[in-house]
């Protein structure tokens, strides 16, 4: 089965010239003067990459072999040398016998993003093995053959609730099945593993409401052993199943819950519940419903439905007895984090959200009364690289609602938790936010292109794809962004198939700093939505803010309704293709509706093109240097025009090539 989700070599018999490739071990490039080789056969690769395992090595007296003592474990073993190029060096599965691991090599991938069986790819991997996961009562255990770096996250927004550890550089297969859960747990559902893609393992649990497992990366593990220890959950947005209307129509949230405004979903929470056949996302129960690209039902967050003003409605029900806030503290060890406890008298659900046109972080709690016990208390002058200042007020009094606003010197990201008796907000310096635009290096991805035209727009007998607006944008980001002094490197420059996973494969190989892609929206229902929306990964704090930069500065130039700042765990259950696989902070950014008139006849404008590529290069500058975007109100008006489509029409029976597609 794995071989047939990934396209794993067959055995080789036979000798091939040789040819340089690629070794990824632990989810890295070995790079070494010697370049690997392969022979069809195997890949012969440099001894130093013994002390990537913490190997000691000597050439034996007769000048034909590595003896290889592991420090660890003192195991000894022999080597056979191998002189491809007339050096010595050593067969890459040699070195997987000691270490317990496996070496892939992938077919290579055509031009339509698809294997091409046969041919193998230049990419060989050295792969650690999944040997053990089990659940005991304070957490997830899994055992690698040799140390791998992790990733562990809690999905809130499942029913029921799901964590995983993606072990990156590892494989584990069909038959490998984890420790049996106790009879008597409380915690965890059920345990299961899968391969998430080349050479990243998953383990997944499925959780009890209420439980999560602590988040946490390691991008350089010493161990064998990695652990998730199990820890009450971080607040979420409560659900509730939609009613079908009698009358056929689409699905209606009824649900007690205030509208979440802002422009940034401060909590992503659980996913409502649907019929089947359908999806749905978080957010405004009176927005309409529309249909996506893959034609299913869902409703999109209309975050700004009163405009960017916060909506006082947050505050708790009247029939509620309401909680208190009785204290606020902070801690500024980390120079890299600010540390925030609200102590409370009951558990409530906070909303977070950013003000707009600034930096302030803005926290209301509903159904709360300021009850502090020194009313100073309530203002707090912070020296810390990150917060200058943290405000606390009674914003309403019937229905309640306090207010905690923090002035940030920036963007940041954050992380959140909560108990009966505590709200715990820590602010992050976001990944790669430092320095000068100049600095870093960033990877455009036009969405689509080639025969995945993307969604499209119809009107005046002419067709619109999603395809060839994005490249128009995306060009002229890389124009913006060169002008900045950034180094640029795009997915495509042209009209040109690319696949998902090479998308994001490119950003991770370059080490890009930033990946932003570019994408347009569309329905099944043409007019009836408008809008840009910016999409992060999950809850990646550092995505998240950027998003939440990129979402603004767009938004203070196209004159289109803001559809927020979104995680694309709402949309797809494991994310966007683009997002879930880039590993540094990556965002993707639908600009406008193709489908909606007014939308696309700004799209197909050239100067509303170049004015939204360098709002999103101002976005990227205000997430790396920190520095606010000027509003502009005089730049979102367009002159009216009339409607005109000067690509050809579609060809008949030609479809948009929608779906995940990102």
């Amino acid at each position: 089965m794995l071989a047939l989700l990934f396209n794993l070599p067959t055995p080789v018999h036979a000798a091939e010239p040789l040819k340089p490739v690629h070794v990824r071990l632990a989810g890295k490039e070995f790079i070494n003067r010697l370049p690997a080789v392969s022979d069809g056969a195997d890949t012969f690769v440099a001894l130093d990459l013994l002390a990537l395992f913490g190997a000691d090595w000597h050439i034996n007296d007769r000048g034909d072999a590595a003896v290889v003592t592991l420090k660890k474990t003192g195991q000894h073993s022999e080597i056979a040398l191998a002189k491809p190029n007339g050096k010595p060096m050593i067969a890459l599965s040699d070195v997987a016998k000691i270490v317990d691991g496996e070496v892939m090599q992938p077919d290579a991938l055509g031009k339509d993003g698809k294997p091409v069986v046969g041919k193998k790819g230049d990419t060989v991997y050295l792969l650690a093995r999944i040997t053990g996961a089990n659940w005991d009562r304070n957490g997830l255990h899994v055992v690698t053959s040799f140390p791998v770096p992790y990733h562990v996250r809690t999905i809130a927004e499942l029913h029921p609730v799901r964590a995983y550890i993606d072990c990156v550089g590892a494989v584990v297969h069909d038959e490998f099945k984890p420790t049996a859960l106790a009879s008597d747990e409380n915690h965890a559902l059920k345990l299961r593993t899968g391969q998430n893609s080349v050479d990243v393992a998953r383990v997944v649990v499925e959780l009890a409401e209420g439980s999560e497992l602590k988040a946490g990366d390691s991008l350089g593990n010493s161990e064998n052993l990695i652990f998730a220890g199990v820890e009450k959950s971080a607040v979420r947005v409560a659900t509730s199943k939609p009613e079908k209307p009698a009358n056929g129509g689409k699905p209606v949230l009824n649900t007690p819950n205030p509208t979440v405004p802002g422009v940034v979903v401060g909590l992503s929470g659980t996913k409502p519940t649907l019929e089947k056949g359908t999806r749905q996302e978080l957010g405004n129960p009176d927005a309409p419903a529309n249909v996506s690209k893959t034609g299913t039902v869902k409703t999109r967050i209309n975050p700004n439905r009163a405009g960017n003003s916060v909506i006082a409605s947050r505050g708790g029900k009247r029939d509620v007895p309401p909680v208190e806030v009785r204290g606020i503290s902070f801690s500024t060890d980390n120079a890299s984090q600010f540390h925030i406890e609200v102590a409370m008298s009951g558990y409530v659900l906070p909303y977070i959200h950013y003000a707009p046109g600034t930096t302030q972080m803005v926290m209301d709690i509903p159904n709360a009364v300021l009850h502090l016990p020194d009313p100073e208390d309530a203002e707090k002058t912070c020296t810390h690289r990150l917060v200058s200042g943290i405000h606390a007020r009674q914003e309403q009094d019937s229905p309640p609602m306090t207010r905690i606003v923090v002035d940030t010197a920036r963007v940041v990201g954050y992380r959140i938790d909560q108990t009966s008796e505590h709200i715990v907000l820590d602010l992050l310096l976001p990944r790669n936010a430092s320095g000068a635009l100049s600095d870093k290096v960033i990877v455009v991805d036009a969405g689509h292109g080639g025969a995945a035209t993307g969604a499209d727009g119809k009107g005046g007998g002419h067709v619109v794809y999603e395809k060839d607006i994005t490249l128009a944008i995306a060009l002229k980001l890389r124009e913006a962004l060169e002008s900045c002094g950034a180094h640029v490197i795009m997915t495509r420059d042209r009209d040109m198939d690319v696949s998902l996973n090479a998308r994001s494969q490119l950003a991770n190989d370059c080490g890009a700093d930033l990946f932003v892609s570019i994408h347009n929206d569309s329905n099944g229902s043409v007019n009836s939505a408008s809008g840009t929306s910016t999409y992060y990964h999950m809850q990646d704090a550092s995505s998240r803010a950027l998003a939440t930069c990129v979402q603004e500065a767009v938004m203070a130039v196209t004159g289109l309704p803001s559809r927020g700042v979104l995680s694309d765990s709402i949309m797809y259950q494991s994310g966007f293709a683009v997002l879930r696989q880039s590993k540094m902070p990556a965002v993707l950014c639908e600009v406008a509706y193709i489908n909606n008139l007014n939308d696309r006849r700004k799209l197909l404008d050239e100067n509303f093109q170049r004015r939204v590529a360098q709002a999103v290069c101002d976005g990227l500058r205000r997430y790396v240097e920190g520095t606010p975007v000027a509003q502009n109100p005089s730049s979102v008006t367009d002159e009216k025009k009339p409607f005109t489509d000067p690509t050809p029409a579609i060809p008949p029976g030609s479809d948009d090539g929608a779906g995940d597609g990102k």
